[in-house]
């Protein structure tokens, strides 16, 4: 009898993990009132609003940071772990939502829509909540994902050598102009657009989707840090933030002729805070940009583990990079919208 108790005050427990997702919800209408209430410069409202669109991510954060730190790898945790890294992923997720609905040619259904996917997700996920067998231990078999997090590793130094460090600090100099950034831009595009390169690198891009899936997966049963969790949530971020800007990119723009500079970026000439459907894209290349370079600073900091690092200095050098990386997406961000030096 106190065993079942127990266990029903357990899963009770677990149930406030579904908050991230109820807040998200309302993710459309707290972009919209950011967009009128900075219309009408109306800055703390603005503000408030801008607070509830990045209460989503970070809320689902602190609940998978949360969920990860429980002693046993418990079915039900494991659940509620997978919901907060979808939650997590809400701003591109709302993105590619909203791509997909134009090329559709459906206007004015992206917060139906919206509202249509979270109910699925939570209802799918009380459903397998309710169908999970007690919170009892798993002892789960741990595949050998070393293969995969090697192949994964050596995918990302291509594509950070070749395009993520370079696009970033060409969208850094965009806070001196767009001319600056169109003349960098053009000088960079003959060796990311080379007609034998880009292809390659498209494939790597999807193949780390695919293989950061693989990796990702067998964490979630497992005990994990703050660092451990950024890792796995950065990477669910940037698996849908991918699909969402590869899908922008060679169909919604490239396919109607649309060049993807600096002004198609910014929502040139009205700004990403002055256009209705641009607004949404604040949270997603902010968060974007900070989470990429943070998740390499978490992979530099999983290669210094495995090569005999203490776990102190690792976890000191990654914090360093990480702030770092918050300097370089200030920078980008600003620029994006519209500040100049």
């Amino acid at each position: 009898m106190n065993s079942t108790v127990a266990q029903a005050n357990r899963t009770a427990s677990l149930y406030w993990h579904f908050a991230p997702t109820v807040l998200a919800l309302g993710y459309p209408w707290y972009l919209a009132r950011f967009y009128d209430e900075a219309g009408n410069h109306h800055v703390m409202g603005a503000l408030f609003a801008v607070a509830l669109v990045f209460a989503v991510p970070v809320s689902a954060f602190f609940s998978l940071l949360s969920l990860a730190r429980l002693e046993r790898s418990e079915g039900k945790a494991v659940i509620l772990r997978r919901l907060a890294h979808f939650t997590f992923a809400s701003p591109p997720l709302f993105v590619i939502v909203g791509v997909l609905l134009y090329l559709m040619k459906i206007n004015g259904a992206d917060g139906k829509v919206w509202l249509g996917i979270w109910a699925c997700v939570i209802v799918g996920s009380m459903l397998a909540l309710s169908i999970e067998r007690s919170d009892t231990s798993r002892s789960p078999s741990i595949p050998n994902t070393g293969p995969v997090r090697v192949l994964h590793g050596v995918a990302s130094v291509a594509i950070i050598a070749v395009f993520l460090f370079p696009h970033l600090g060409n969208h850094a100099v965009g806070i001196f102009g767009t001319d600056v950034h169109k003349a960098v831009m053009l000088v960079l595009r003959h060796v990311y657009r080379a007609g034998w390169l880009e292809p390659i690198l498209i494939g790597l891009f999807f193949f780390q989707i695919v293989s950061g899936m693989v990796l990702l997966m067998p964490k979630l049963s497992r005990r994990q840090g703050t660092l451990e969790s950024l890792q796995t949530a950065s990477g669910a971020y940037l698996v849908v933030f991918i699909a969402s800007h590869v899908n922008s990119v060679f169909i919604l723009a490239r396919y109607f002729g649309t060049d993807t500079d600096y002004a198609w970026a910014t929502g040139a000439p009205t700004g990403l805070i002055g256009d209705a459907w641009d607004v949404r894209l604040i949270p997603h290349y902010s968060l974007g940009v900070l989470l990429v370079l943070s998740h390499i600073a978490c992979g530099v900091r999983t290669v210094m583990l495995a090569h005999g690092v203490s776990v102190q200095r690792a976890n000191r050098f990654c914090w360093l990079l990480i702030a770092a990386c918050s300097i370089w997406t200030a920078v980008v961000v600003t620029g994006m919208l519209g500040v100049r030096v």
